[in-house]
This record gives structure tokens, sequence and C-alpha cells, in this order.
């Protein structure tokens, strides 16, 4: 599997090519399942990131990644030399440990790579961005904050 622009699949409408288009791009075995919600989600993040950024057509990133056997999901994934940063996107509200919970399972699960991880999660009916912080916590989160580790950490993997 590749990593794909997130920018490039949120410009497509219709929701068939677009799996296709993902499929192609990332080089996936089967066609990706994608939801209405979960493309508004990222269509709104994508906006949200334009806004305060240049190049974010450039951005990388593995989406829908699942780890083979476990069923663990992760929503968005970029993965470079010395970092992961890690963005889940959610539609509706959901609690702060329910976030929590679901950032520090993810981060158990990317600490065998050895890197920095970043974990942040989308919620785009409340136009929310959160992090889980290095004591485990969930705080708000600052967009330039979330594009400086998007910036940073390396050479795409």
């Amino acid at each position: 599997m590749k990593s794909i622009s997130i920018y490039a699949i949120t410009r497509k409408q219709n929701l068939a090519q677009l799996s296709k288009m993902e499929r192609q791009l990332s080089k996936r075995e089967k066609p990706l399942k994608m939801r209405e919600w979960e493309l508004d989600s990222l269509k709104k993040l994508v906006e949200q990131l334009e806004a305060r950024m240049q190049d974010v057509c450039g951005l990388r990133f593995f989406y829908s990644f699942q780890i083979p056997r476990l069923g663990k999901e992760f929503d968005l994934l970029q993965i470079r030399e010395d970092q992961i940063v890690n963005v889940e996107l959610k539609s509706g509200a959901v609690s702060d440990e329910a976030l929590r919970k679901q950032l520090i399972q993810n981060r158990y699960y990317l600490a065998v790579q050895g890197k920095t991880i970043r974990s942040y999660t989308y919620i785009s009916s409340q136009n929310r961005l959160v992090r889980l912080t290095n004591h485990d916590r969930i705080v708000d989160a600052d967009w330039e904050q979330l594009c400086a580790d998007l910036r940073d950490g390396g050479k795409d993997y």
C-alpha cells in the first residue's frame, strides 16, 4: 500500500469513482468502501489545512490503513523518517474519554516503529481538533501545531 494525497481524493465527488481512484493511487489490493460522512470530514479537514498551509496537495497519508490480522484501522497516517502523525476523523460528538482511549491504543500499535508519534482527532461537526498529550490527556489542539507536525519529521516513508 502506498501513501496518497488527501487533497487529490477530496476533489472528486462521486464515491464510486473516488473509491477506484483511491485504490489506484494507494495500490490497495481490494477496493475501499468509502463512507459519505468520512469523505465530508476529510474535505473539512483539508479546508482547514488549506487555510493555514501552502502545499496541502503535497501532503501524503496512508488512508484507512488496516493492520493485517488485527483489523485495527487508522484513518490517516503520515509516516516520515522521524515521526508518525495519526489523525482520526469523527463526524459527530464523541466523549473526550473515548477519543483518549482510541488515540492511546493507536499510539500503542504504532510505537513498534520506534518513532515520535503525534496523535490528533478532528471532529468535523464541531470543527474541533484535539490531540493526545505526552501525559495521555486530550486537549484542544492548535491548527498551526498540526501543520508544523505535518511539515516536520524528515522525508515521507
